[in-house]
């Protein structure tokens, strides 16, 4: 997404925006099974949801909080960031995950990337960094997600749309 201010020198901003980047991925091909008519796999959806829920948790109970401390974030900002959680959640848990699913999905994290981890970046110190370091700890040991090969999303990042929507 954006690589513009070296937030991502942050290691809980790294791992925060890799993580995006396999919910991306993940979340694309349930719109792909969802324009070719057909279920997407229990693997597929199961393996999205674990990583959505331990990704939520870090931003939840980690940066969202960090970030309201320090007035980096309002009240409102974070209730709506939340509610979009959800309804992405629900969105793919319901099934017939689609291409605005997927366009609501990548303007929330948008808004992370382009607002928020900048924002972390100019008001954490050093406290907040090993406090976000502690959370992602916490949520890593709490579900453990299984590793994935974050170069290979790089190298074959998702794909256009084809055909019409």
């Amino acid at each position: 997404m954006c690589d513009h201010c070296g937030c991502r020198a942050y290691a809980p901003v790294a791992e925060l925006t890799a993580e995006h980047e396999e919910i991306l991925t993940r979340a694309w091909a349930l719109v792909e099974a969802t324009r070719a008519g057909r279920e997407p796999s229990t693997e597929e959806v199961d393996a999205l949801l674990a990583r959505l829920d331990v990704h939520v948790a870090k931003e939840e109970y980690g940066l969202y909080p960090e970030l309201r401390e320090l007035e980096g974030l309002g009240e409102a900002e974070n209730a709506t960031l939340e509610e979009e959680h959800r309804v992405i959640r629900d969105a793919i848990v319901a099934g017939g995950f689609d291409h605005h699913d997927y366009y609501a999905l990548a303007a929330h994290i948008e808004v992370e990337e382009l607002e928020l981890f900048s924002t972390a970046m100019f008001l954490f110190d050093d406290r907040e960094w090993a406090d976000l370091d502690t959370v992602h700890h916490s949520a890593n040991e709490a579900a453990p997600v299984p590793v994935v090969d974050f170069s290979e999303i790089q190298a074959n990042p998702r794909p256009a749309p084809t055909g019409d929507w």
